[in-house]
């Protein structure tokens, strides 16, 4: 009886531990794939507004009547300067890194503007920061602007504007087209 107790404890063990691998790994990777195949279709460190379908693929949860825009950033040659230029309204940004964890999000309401520019960078290591790599950052450099740090050096942002009609979908897109992502002072590019 013990051992048969002792087996069901062990797959039971077994079970719960293949299950929170799967449902803690698996996302992430698709969304990494995902990620990945855009990159060589659109290029790093770029902006464009993404198909219906390509947006249902991604992002199943958001109505494919709304618009949304995608900045791949690679920020490991250098800071990544992103512009949003959106239509008044409501809209939201995010961003994430590129195993789809979630680092900054901001929407109409909390930035008070249309327009604005964030600053992508890659996060300073814990090396980094014991020995004070990134203490050559003024106060002024932080307070011009918004810096988002991502423990990834790739990533994405993301603009959400919902359309709910099919005529505003497409003046939305050309809106949110003036958007703009690239590496900051005109570093490496990155392919």
């Amino acid at each position: 009886m013990k051992r048969h107790l002792f087996w069901a404890v062990v797959a039971l063990a077994a079970a719960v531990a293949a299950h929170a691998a799967f449902a803690l790994y698996v996302p992430g990777w698709w969304f990494s794939r995902q990620v990945e195949r855009l990159a060589l279709t659109h290029g790093r460190n770029s902006f464009f507004i993404m198909t219906p379908e390509q947006q249902a693929e991604i992002f199943p949860g958001l109505p494919r009547s709304g618009v949304a825009g995608l900045c791949l950033f690679d920020a490991a040659q250098g800071d990544v300067s992103f512009t949003a230029d959106l239509p008044q309204g409501l809209w939201v940004a995010s961003i994430y890194t590129g195993h789809a964890e979630p680092i900054y999000a901001v929407n109409n309401r909390q930035s008070g503007a249309d327009r604005f520019t964030l600053r992508l960078s890659l996060a300073p290591g814990l090396i980094d920061q014991i020995l004070g790599a990134s203490s050559n950052d003024s106060l002024e450099d932080l307070a011009s602007g918004w810096t988002v740090m991502s423990p990834e050096p790739t990533g994405l942002a993301v603009l959400w504007y919902p359309a709910p009609e099919a005529g505003v979908r497409a003046a939305a897109a050309e809106a949110m087209a003036r958007s703009r992502c690239g590496l900051l002072n005109g570093g490496p590019a990155a392919q």
